[in-house]
């Protein structure tokens, strides 16, 4: 039976998807890319609901994937944060598009957040439990960097500093 930290995995899920849906209505060249982007949070959620590690994996990896790509390799957490607070201040935004940052960033956080929560009060945990976290590592980061290679590989550059050290 879920419990909250479960709930929790799922709902920050689904606000970041409903974050790649307005994203995807407002640029429809991204439309195909956020529609496969999406599937990772949505086989999280419901891997996290029935309380699976790799469900628990997914999430701690996919959250701190974004939230490293968006954070660090771009400006795009930054970016929002600051149209925040120009909104806060002036009552106006003048680019919601880098505004929906931040809601994406606070999901990201809580879904990193509660899936590690939701591994650790697991009663059942064994040194196995290193194979989902190590498939986790692995699939998502190349199944997002196939996503960018395929459908916009103008996110690809963003990498150039991590594969050039």
């Amino acid at each position: 039976m879920p419990d909250k930290t479960d709930v929790a995995v799922a709902l920050c899920c689904l606000v970041f998807i409903g974050v790649l849906a307005v994203a995807a209505y407002w640029d429809r060249t991204i439309r195909i890319l956020h529609v496969f982007e999406s599937l990772p949070y949505l086989l999280t959620a419901v891997l996290s609901l029935r309380q699976r590690k790799l469900g628990y994996a997914l999430g701690l990896v996919a959250g701190a994937f974004w939230l490293w790509m968006a954070g660090f390799l771009t400006t795009f957490v930054r970016n929002g944060f600051e149209r925040l607070d120009i909104l806060v201040r002036t009552g106006s935004i003048d680019r919601p598009d880098i505004l929906i940052a931040v809601p994406a960033a606070v999901a990201m956080t809580g879904l990193f957040l509660s899936s590690a929560v939701g591994y650790a009060r697991l009663r059942n945990k064994s040194w196995r439990d290193v194979m989902p976290f190590a498939a986790a590592i692995v699939s998502v980061p190349v199944f997002f960097v196939v996503l960018f290679a395929a459908f916009a590989p103008q996110y690809l550059g963003m990498f150039r500093g991590v594969l050039h050290r």
